[in-house]
């Protein structure tokens, strides 16, 4: 593949707010981007030089996409891994199939990650709920579905005492699933990782994730753990993607033990809400990144230039915010960002918040007493 320069059109596949910032990172750079989403009002398409809309088995969409498109990432690890590989007898997909696959099923990416020697979670795989009765890990559990799970959706937390027979009748639907001992992890970290297609692979330094029911709520950059912990999840997350052998910008979600040791949760093949403040904080962004992967652009090691905390901003919270942005906004070390969705439910991302500086955390606590106190 030659390097793609600017005036070339790009295609997303994905409208979300990682598609949005892509698009945005992509128009600075001289670009034009094409972006395909079932969503008619996807936050992407405001920026996008083209838009199409409808499902991503369309194949009379799917032609028109691959007419005006030159090469093509994606936002969205549910995009179908049969679209993709139909893209690449025709242009470059970055990241491509291959990561795609591995990313749609947590048990072909939990046997690829043991099978290249890397540490995870104890965990069995079922197809039938009855065989949770089989199942000897200890518990408690964490319930996944296998396929489609995001922010939460398709997880079922399983106690001690919890009756197998209601845990059936609660989970329902079609498996298969993945039953995983839930473990005492010290933090949640997650790396971003570049792997750029001309042999290199950098990443991030890790942030620490702080979720709230099942969903991510605030990341710390930097993660308050040793140095030695920030190099070792920084090596084990560039392996993880080397081993995979893909280019493009991905996201390797980690836990940390209290004996020190990291075990690898789950990998994403695209850019990750933990990396946003890679576009305050750093020399270059994570989308930049994805764009330079994308393009064959040559990209450089990422530097801090200084410390920040991610609040997202979930459901009617946009609202509440929007309502006291003259408060919020009264210097330069905080920066809101909203996604521009039309649909507002409970726990869905509509938008995040950054702050830097010394006194970030009063201002990012003084801002989750404006959302708390919401009408």
């Amino acid at each position: 593949m030659t390097t793609v320069l600017p005036g070339s059109t790009l295609g997303m596949l994905g409208g979300g707010q990682l598609g949005n910032f892509f698009v945005e990172s992509a128009i600075r750079m001289g670009y034009k981007v094409a972006v395909w989403d079932p969503d008619p009002d996807a936050p992407a398409k405001r920026f996008a030089s083209q838009s199409f809309t409808g499902t991503f088995n369309d194949e009379s969409i799917t032609s028109q996409f691959l007419e005006c498109v030159d090469v093509c990432s994606l936002e969205w690890e549910n995009v179908p891994v049969d679209l993709v590989r139909h893209l690449e007898q025709f242009i470059s997909v970055r990241p491509g199939s291959k990561s795609l696959a591995l990313a749609q099923n947590r048990i072909t990416e939990k046997t690829f990650l043991i099978n290249n020697g890397f540490p995870v979670v104890q965990h069995k795989a079922i197809t039938n709920l009855q065989d949770l009765e089989k199942i000897k890990l200890p518990r408690p559990w964490i319930i996944k579905t296998a396929t489609s799970g995001y922010d939460g959706h398709g997880q079922w937390n399983i106690g001690l005492t919890d009756q197998l027979t209601d845990t059936k009748t609660l989970i329902g639907g079609d498996g298969p699933w993945v039953v995983e001992q839930r473990i005492n992890f010290e933090k949640e970290l997650s790396v971003v990782v570049i792997s750029n297609g001309h042999g290199e692979i950098m990443s991030y330094p890790p942030t620490e994730n702080l979720h709230e029911n099942n969903i991510l709520r605030t990341s710390l950059f930097p993660a308050r753990v040793t140095e030695k912990i920030r190099r070792e999840s920084r090596r084990l997350s560039e392996d993880v993607i080397r081993a995979i052998s893909d280019i493009g910008v991905f996201c390797v979600e980690l836990f940390l033990l209290g004996n020190e040791d990291l075990v690898v949760n789950e990998i994403a093949p695209r850019p990750h809400n933990s990396g946003h403040h890679t576009m305050d904080v750093f020399t270059i962004s994570q989308f930049e990144n994805q764009v330079r992967c994308l393009c064959k652009l040559p990209t450089t090691e990422p530097v801090s230039t200084e410390n920040s905390i991610l609040l997202n901003l979930l459901g009617d919270e946009i609202s509440a915010i929007s309502n006291h942005t003259p408060q919020i906004l009264n210097d330069n070390s905080t920066k809101l960002y909203s996604y521009g969705k039309t649909s507002v439910r409970p726990g869905r991302k509509m938008g995040h918040m950054i702050f830097r500086g010394t006194n970030m955390k009063v201002k990012a606590t003084k801002v989750r007493k404006f959302i708390r106190s919401k009408p």
